[in-house]
């Protein structure tokens, strides 16, 4: 795979990867079995399948990570928003439980 052909797919979407991935794998075994047939002339066209097919795959699972770190960013940022009348909320309930668990020890003793 040439240069060229590898920012043609990092361009592709992850579902048009998957189809590419699908597509070399059926090449790749159509390969293996001209091998083993003695029909292939090229014996290093194999090992480029499977270059082919390793870096459609790291390209589509980098594309996923990158998705869900962006849903990441974007829940953290939404959260941080709503974070100051929370910590309100969450100091009465835990001065309310720390007053019950001293209650409760102490009738537990």
């Amino acid at each position: 795979m040439k240069k060229n052909d590898l920012n043609q797919i990092k361009a592709l979407s992850v579902k048009e990867l998957f189809d590419k991935a699908k597509l070399i794998r059926k090449e790749l075994a159509e390969v293996v079995f001209d091998k083993n047939m003695n029909k292939l002339k090229d014996l290093k066209a194999v090992s480029k399948k499977r270059k082919d097919l390793a870096q459609v795959l790291t390209v589509m699972k980098q594309k996923e990570l990158l998705e869900q770190l962006e849903s990441r960013v974007e829940s953290q940022e939404s959260s941080k928003e709503q974070v100051p009348s929370q910590k309100k909320a969450v100091k009465s309930s835990s001065k309310k439980s720390t007053a019950d668990e001293k209650k409760g020890e102490k009738t537990s003793s």
